[in-house]
């Protein structure tokens, strides 16, 4: 079939394919708007000092004081991805832990070191005020468990974290995204059916 074959079909059945395009972006509009509040909290994190050290060349148990920073943002990493510490943040959030599954304990924080000081955290809830208290709760639970190391170190030079407020964004998937995609997928099945109903119902 030539070009013009595939215009004529379209141009024969039209009705059938805008129908087709018109169905499938309502319903990604009824879609988007039916979607539940969801928020996501992003956490900024950095990696401090309780004290200064002393030394000529600014060494740490070994390290350089950067490669001690490293490790030490890897472990905060680690400790997120952890339902032992995710459980303690919803404690002091002010949360019951024990309605949450292990599983999802361990997907709560998202976790990634940006620099050998930083950390960025992710995590998503409905309520503004549940998401600003867990970022509270996660800088205080991850600072105990820093003390709990600091405690053997005789050095005033042991870690801190800073967290930041963080920033909240809606997480849902926007209007133009939801309509783009439910346009283009009519498009797409639209085409076919119209080839389709061509191929089984020509005169």
């Amino acid at each position: 079939m030539e070009l013009r074959d595939y215009i004529a079909i379209f141009k024969k059945q039209e009705k059938v394919f805008w129908a087709i395009v018109l169905a499938s972006a309502l319903l990604s509009i009824v879609w988007q708007t039916s979607q539940p509040e969801s928020l996501q909290a992003t956490l900024l994190i950095n990696i401090g000092r309780g004290g200064v050290q002393n030394t000529a060349n600014y060494t740490y148990d070994s390290f350089y004081r950067l490669q001690a920073d490293e490790r030490f943002a890897d472990t905060v990493v680690r400790w997120l991805a952890t339902p032992r510490v995710v459980e303690d943040i919803y404690g002091t959030a002010g949360f019951n832990p024990e309605t949450v599954s292990t599983r999802d304990l361990k997907g709560a924080f998202a976790a990634k070191r940006l620099s050998s000081q930083m950390i960025e955290v992710t995590y998503a809830d409905a309520s503004e005020k549940t998401l600003r208290n867990i970022g509270a709760a996660a800088t205080l639970v991850l600072n105990r468990y820093a003390e709990s190391l600091n405690v053997a170190n005789k050095e005033p030079s042991w870690f801190v974290v800073i967290g930041s407020d963080p920033v909240i964004r809606d997480a849902r998937i926007g209007f133009t995204l939801a309509l783009s995609v439910g346009v283009a997928l009519g498009i797409f099945i639209g085409f076919w059916a119209v080839l389709i109903r061509h191929y089984f119902f020509r005169e």
